[in-house]
């Protein structure tokens, strides 16, 4: 079996050369009868309800760049009815992509689309019939965490532990999930309505475990040292992340281990140092962070539902049903996975690391 994108040239739709039609009805029964260029429709697979087309997409203005291209804010109306909702839209031209970029951006988008939680960015669905592809999402009223931190450096304590506990929720929903994020760092996470969301799933992965490529360039600072020394992913890794999320949070948006290189962090956290956090944060979850998030030893790490049970009673903050809205419906999971984790890791050579 082979997926081929349906083309629309000269308002007529084909995917094959020479052999284009007036409707989508006419191009299936074509092919349902013949083989042409070795494409022949065999069992039709019904169109789900995340692809979407791009007349539904509104384009408004440009946010941003992305791995992939441009993020730009725009509207997005449902064929079944309603008022236009506003949207973050990826958008991916696959003329300037390579296919393993192509291949990541649909993956993120088989990822999402599976998602549905208050604390994880909402997915709306890909328009792929065209270009350029477009991935729409849930668009965050204030951006990104990190960003929404710096400019607003005076919150109340209580905010701080809030978003420290709904990133615990959020990522908490993903190992539920059997995801590995692989990539959980402030700048991945959105803020608005006062809820933390965890974004960017594009380096996602399957769990429970996952080995890099070596040679791929990854945002070192927020690694566990397992992947560190051994390029290995699982659930713990992501504890580990998220330690370092809290950190930010309460250092208020600024990069983890300041002044130091990445080849210093690189060195540094090997040989076991960690980084202290603001004399104002209380200690216990300082403790609880140094010691259950980032225990070299990922079997002495917290689960996230472990930590999402500690920070919730030394909170004291209770889950509350979302009110329904234009934008979401949680779906609250209740199930958990359990996978085999790292053991106790073993240096080995090079790292090729990003900031």
């Amino acid at each position: 079996m082979q997926n081929f994108v349906v083309g629309f040239q000269n308002g007529r739709y084909l995917i094959a050369e020479n052999h284009s039609f007036p409707t989508i009805e006419k191009l299936v029964e074509f092919h349902k009868k013949n083989r042409i260029q070795n494409i022949f429709l065999n069992r039709p697979i019904m169109r789900q309800s995340w692809e979407l087309d791009h007349e539904t997409v509104v384009i408004l203005k440009k946010l941003g760049e992305g791995a992939f291209g441009e993020v730009s804010m725009g509207e997005y109306t449902s064929k079944k009815g309603g008022k236009p909702v506003k949207v973050a839209v990826k958008q991916a031209k696959p003329e300037k992509l390579t296919k393993v970029q192509i291949k990541e951006f649909m993956r993120e988008a088989r990822i999402m689309k599976n998602l549905s939680h208050e604390n994880v960015v909402k997915f709306y669905g890909v328009a792929a019939v065209q270009e350029p592809l477009y991935m729409v999402m849930e668009l965050a009223s204030n951006g990104s965490l990190d960003g929404y931190l710096k400019k607003n450096p005076d919150l109340r304590p209580e905010v701080y532990n809030e978003m420290i506990l709904q990133a615990a929720w959020g990522l908490e929903y993903c190992h539920e999930k059997n995801i590995i994020h692989r990539d959980v760092a402030a700048r991945n996470c959105l803020y608005g309505d006062r809820q933390v969301k965890i974004s960017d799933f594009g380096l996602s992965r399957p769990g429970p475990s996952y080995r890099m490529d070596p040679s791929r360039k990854v945002p070192l600072r927020w690694l566990a040292i397992e992947t560190l020394l051994q390029y290995e992913y699982s659930f713990k890794s992501d504890v580990w992340s998220f330690g370092i999320v809290a950190w930010e949070i309460y250092m208020k948006g600024i990069e983890p281990y300041p002044g130091m290189t990445v080849a210093e962090v690189n060195d540094q956290v090997r040989r076991g140092y960690r980084m202290e956090f603001p004399p104002n944060t209380n200690p216990e979850v300082a403790k609880m962070i140094m010691t259950k998030c980032w225990a070299e030893d990922p079997a002495n790490r917290y689960t996230m539902t472990e930590a999402v049970g500690f920070l919730r009673d030394f909170f004291g903050i209770k889950r509350q049903a979302p009110t329904p809205n234009k934008t979401r419906v949680a779906i609250l999971q209740s199930s958990r996975r359990k996978g085999r984790m790292p053991t106790k890791t073993q240096k080995s050579p090079g790292f090729k690391a990003k900031k």
